[in-house]
């Protein structure tokens, strides 16, 4: 009997499709929830961490206003390529405080978890108002200036 013979009977009994399904659902659920039972926790700890001071929250405020996360999404993503061009990744306990979640499916730009640290003021001012001033190939929007706003 061959594999398509077989396959035969669910084509024709729609309940022992749907048994399947329930089935195969039931199996993949175990194995992805059982484990967790056994953890005593799913984030781990990373030193320093802290609930944001008044200034960070907002700063945060103005990241999720303006829609800066809509490209730089905080996902850890550890792909050897954006860990050798952005530097290392985000750790899921640095969003512990991160009410609502900021976690995307798409990044066009950075991570910005670690880019205050690695550029100074100066230029931060300079990519915020014009990137392509300082990042030619940029694709991010530029600010409002003092005149328009």
């Amino acid at each position: 009997m061959s594999f398509w013979s077989r396959h035969q009977i669910f084509e024709k009994n729609s309940m022992i499709l749907v048994a399947g399904i329930v089935l195969v659902i039931a199996i993949g659920g175990i194995v992805e929830i059982a484990p967790l039972f056994y953890l005593k926790s799913t984030v781990e700890a990373v030193e320093g961490m802290r609930p944001y001071t008044p200034l960070e929250l907002t700063g945060r405020n103005v990241y999720v206003r303006e829609g800066c996360y809509l490209c730089h999404s905080q996902m850890v993503r550890a792909l050897r390529d954006e860990v050798e061009r952005y530097g290392h990744y985000s750790l899921a306990a640095e969003s512990m405080y991160d009410h609502p979640f900021q976690w995307g499916s798409k990044r066009t730009g950075p991570d910005l978890a670690r880019i205050g640290a690695k550029y100074s003021d100066e230029w931060h001012v300079a990519h915020l108002n014009k990137p392509q001033s300082v990042v030619p190939q940029s694709v991010m929007p530029g600010g409002r200036s003092k005149d328009s706003g």
